[in-house]
């Protein structure tokens, strides 16, 4: 099981060795497809799950940057204020939820 980690650590490199043969009437086969199915394209309706934008995929970078902010206020606030700052990460919160029910 793999634990959560503020570290991202780079993962191993795999070396894949694919040998090489030049054949001319392949390659020019494969631009002759590659160019109809770029005319194709232009032609054909986009469908808009292909062209997702990057905002709306949450991503672990910004996870990780949203933990280490929140330790590292606590870890400030701990040596500001000491122990009363656990106090007050309990009572904040409840006094926010009490004066919201409280309007409605």
């Amino acid at each position: 099981m793999k634990f959560p980690s503020l570290i991202r650590l780079p993962k191993n490199k795999k070396f894949n060795v694919k040998p090489r043969h030049y054949d001319p009437i392949k390659d020019d086969i494969d631009q002759r497809v590659s160019k109809i199915q770029n005319e194709k394209k232009k032609k054909t309706f986009i469908n808009k799950f292909d062209n997702q934008n990057e905002k709306e995929i949450l991503k672990p970078g910004n996870l990780q940057l949203f933990l280490f902010l929140f330790l590292s206020i606590i870890f400030i606030g701990w040596l500001y204020y000491g122990n009363k700052i656990f106090v007050l990460l309990v009572i904040i919160p409840l006094i926010y939820f009490y004066k919201l029910k409280r309007k409605n």
